[in-house]
């Protein structure tokens, strides 16, 4: 525009002064080479003003990554005269370009400017990249000759209207809004950023001015934006801080800040409690003078974990520590320290924080204690007892040591129990235990085994000091008196002892030798001791009975009973009603079926047989329900009872299922053996007659082995007889059998009972018993004990089977 208006003057020069020619010519290439100069120099002023109206919004466009912002404004710039290619360059080699290049690359004006961004925090100017600036002067000097004529011309006369015209353009255009920019930025402040620079221009269209009020406006705009940032970083910064300050005074755990040299910053409240510091008395120090830990072989632990901290990161180092407070208090905690680093990775301090875990390692030592202690007398249980004898067996085996082991079983206890009640058997039990712990040596380890049986571990002793500590225990015992309410009471004791040796290969082994030797001493009367030795035929079966009581009771607690059923069949004339007897069978780990006989004789020496019976009541009676509910026929099932059934208690059982499992009473029959009947005559009667008033049956097992039963029968309210198999085996050959069981079968008949006959082998048998004319028969000719019963299909079998015969 400045080029513009003086060519305009140029031609007002040359009309009005009309100077000569050469003169003209000269003033004129004069003029020109200055305009020219003076255009060159303009182009580049121009250029340099466009450059720093630009750079700084094109730096913040470029920091705010606004690529379409940056073309967009390299776009405004070639609508100025001054500019005709724009590149701008990333570091990064990235670059943007607007424009086009024509000619002579030589003959062009080319300025490149820095393009850095003002951060607002940091006050430093960040380096973005660079901008080039071409002007490539097309036709400047073409237009400039062929304009020489008229200039001359003009450059005269219109040398004065052309400058003063320009003047008042360029004030009434320029000037006076440049000063108008000048004043809005002199005056410019953080107040102002709200009122934008507005120019009294009217409609003047997007000028170099409009986009310099633009990029003034823009400006205002960024750092409007940035400030209010700003502010909102401050606020979330001072947020952080309230909620660090507040979340370390509520915060249970005690925390402790300190300088990057360890001298205290911060104590919050829970610190305060524990080390026995005050923040405003321990504030300056050296975190060493106020957090104190019980030194160790490497010193001080806390001084250590803050050597170890400077080296390892952001990562928190832990451990383990007494602290000891001001007052001399002192408390285990976990100690954990983590470093802080400020903006540049500098470590500017730390964060000491310290778990009271007194209670919680109190209750550890207290829960280990219990895990192998018992509660009630204070000795090791047997979980402890068992780990110290695998320790002692370790030592034999390893270094020959001589270990004893003993089992000590109170004869009387059970007595004190059921007469006294259950409170003066722990007390009882206490009193042993501190009885026990000082008459036995300093080395021997007493436990709790359970219930009451007492293990005694001992140490360095041969077979006959063992010998002597066993003796000296049993009269103690003896010569204890216990005193209840002033009832007196006399405890003796079974020791059973084992010599641990390479023979026993585990403690388990050497547990069940003791129990085994314990209950030898009882069977040999009690209040003695007896030895394990692994060659005794007897003691070595006990052995074995003791494995299987073991297994019976798991059997029991797992359901590995199996019942089995064997049918009963009239001897003439259909099924009324199907009849079968219960059999028990044991199965084993291999899943093999073991037969009573290998397990009930065990089961009755130890007591085991009223558990097995209610086992078999209640499941063949779970059975008798469920084919009720599917509205099946139901059988009578004879289920045998031992005579340590015959009480009060499996009476209180029997009628408690049936009365939770209402079933038609004559559907069962229980089986009981002549020789318990009648070795407790009263007891059994009452038995029966209690549950044959509930509508149930009984049989008399095995009758006739001894004809002294015949005495008896009166008082036993039975309904059936079941002859002894050792008559009917023979029935068909020897003729003293037959006369027997005739005579049998006459006087069950003669009382009203029927009979049924076991152990019928063969058609031969059947055959006899017809004639005599028994009831039932039983037996493998007419049907083996199978796991499930069909009455139907079992009940044709025995009939087809007689009528055969």
């Amino acid at each position: 525009m400045f080029y513009q208006a003086n060519r305009l003057a140029w031609r007002l020069v040359a009309a009005v002064v009309g100077v000569s020619f050469i003169v003209t010519l000269s003033l004129t290439a004069f003029l020109v080479r200055q305009e020219y100069q003076r255009s060159l120099t303009q182009i580049s002023t121009d250029l340099d003003t466009l450059a720093r109206s630009v750079t700084p919004q094109l730096g913040s466009n470029l920091w705010l990554v606004n690529t379409e912002a940056v073309r967009t404004q390299l776009n405004s710039l070639l609508q100025t005269k001054a500019v005709n290619w724009v590149e701008l360059i990333e570091p990064d080699g990235s670059h943007y370009s607007v424009g086009a290049l024509s000619g002579d690359p030589k003959n062009a004006i080319t300025k490149t400017f820095p393009v850095n961004y003002m951060h607002p925090l940091t006050g430093k100017a960040v380096r973005l990249g660079e901008l080039r600036l071409v002007n490539t002067l097309d036709g400047l000097e073409s237009q400039l000759y062929t304009q020489v004529t008229r200039m001359l011309l003009l450059l005269g006369s219109g040398m004065a209207a052309s400058a003063l015209c320009f003047l008042w353009l360029y004030h009434r255009l320029i000037a006076r809004h440049l000063s108008h920019i000048a004043d809005y930025t002199r005056g410019f402040n953080y107040e102002r950023l709200s009122a934008p620079l507005d120019l009294a221009r009217g409609d003047s269209g997007q000028d170099e001015l409009q986009v310099l009020t633009d990029a003034f406006n823009a400006m205002r705009l960024n750092l409007q934006k940035g400030i209010d940032e700003k502010d909102a970083a401050q606020r979330e910064l001072f947020q952080e801080k309230e909620l660090a300050e507040v979340t370390l005074i509520s915060v249970a755990d005690a925390i402790v800040t300190t300088t990057a040299s360890g001298h205290i910053k911060l104590l919050n409240p829970a610190a305060e409690r524990l080390i026995g510091w005050s923040f405003a008395e321990a504030k300056g120090l050296p975190i060493g003078e106020v957090v104190i830990t019980q030194a160790d072989s490497d010193g001080p632990r806390l001084s250590r974990l803050l050597q170890i901290a400077q080296t390892a990161g952001k990562r928190q180092q832990r451990e383990k520590a007494t602290l000891i407070s001001r007052s001399g208090e002192r408390f285990m905690v976990e100690i954990a320290i983590a470093p802080i680093s400020d903006w540049d990775g500098n470590r500017i301090g730390y964060v000491v924080a310290l778990h009271d875990i007194s209670a919680a390692e109190a209750l550890t030592a207290r829960l280990a204690y219990q895990a192998t202690h018992d509660e009630l007398t204070g000795l090791t249980n047997r979980r402890g007892f068992m780990s110290a004898l695998v320790q002692a067996n370790d030592a034999v085996k390893q270094s020959g040591a001589r270990r004893m082991l003993m089992q000590l079983d109170l004869d009387q206890f059970k007595l004190v129990n059921d007469t006294c009640g259950h409170q003066a058997g722990d007390e009882l039990l206490r009193q042993l235990a501190r009885l026990l712990i000082d008459m036995l040596p300093e080395n021997a380890l007493v436990g709790r085994l359970g219930g009451d049986e007492f293990g005694v571990l001992l140490a360095d002793l041969d077979e006959a000091e063992a010998q002597v500590v066993a003796m000296q225990m049993l009269v103690s015992l003896e010569q204890y008196r216990f005193v209840w309410q002033d009832r007196p009471f006399t405890v003796t004791g079974s020791l059973g002892l084992v010599r641990m040796d390479q023979e026993c290969a585990t403690p388990q082994e050497a547990m069940s030798r003791a129990d085994v030797a314990c209950f030898a001493a009882k069977d040999a009367g009690r209040n003695r001791f007896a030895w394990y030795r692994g060659g005794e035929e007897d003691l070595q079966g006990r052995h074995n009975e003791l494995q299987l009581l073991a297994t019976l009771r798991q059997a029991a607690e797992t359901n590995r009973f199996k019942l089995h059923y064997q049918p009963i069949v009239p001897t003439l004339g259909p099924h009324q009603v199907p009849h079968y007897e219960v059999l028990l069978r044991l199965e084993d780990e291999q899943g093999r079926l073991i037969s009573p006989g290998a397990f009930i004789p065990a089961a009755e020496r130890y007591d085991m047989m009223a558990t097995i019976d209610r086992w078999v009541v209640s499941h063949v009676l779970d059975e008798l329900s469920l084919r009720q509910s599917r509205g099946e026929v139901l059988p009578e099932l004879s289920i045998n009872l031992s005579g340590k059934s015959l009480n009060r208690q499996t009476l209180a059982f029997v009628l408690e299922q049936l009365e939770e499992k209402p079933l038609p009473s004559d559907r069962i029959c229980f089986e009981i053996t002549e020789t318990s009947a009648i070795a407790n005559i009263k007891e059994s009667a009452l038995f029966i007659e209690a549950l044959r008033a509930r509508g149930c049956r009984f049989a008399l097992d095995d009758f006739g082995s001894g004809f002294s039963s015949f005495t008896y029968l009166k008082s036993l309210p039975v309904d059936y007889l079941k002859i002894d198999g050792s008559l009917i085996r023979d029935v068909a050959e020897d003729d003293v059998s037959r006369q027997m069981v005739l005579a049998v079968n006459r006087i069950a008949h003669a009382m009203g009972r029927k009979t049924i006959a076991e152990y019928v082998e063969n058609a031969a048998i059947v055959t006899v018993l017809q004639e005599i004319g028994v009831d039932y028969l039983q037996g493998y000719h007419i049907g083996r004990p199978e796991p499930a019963f069909d009455h139907v299909m079992q009940a044709d079998v025995a009939e087809f089977k007689l009528s055969g015969d």
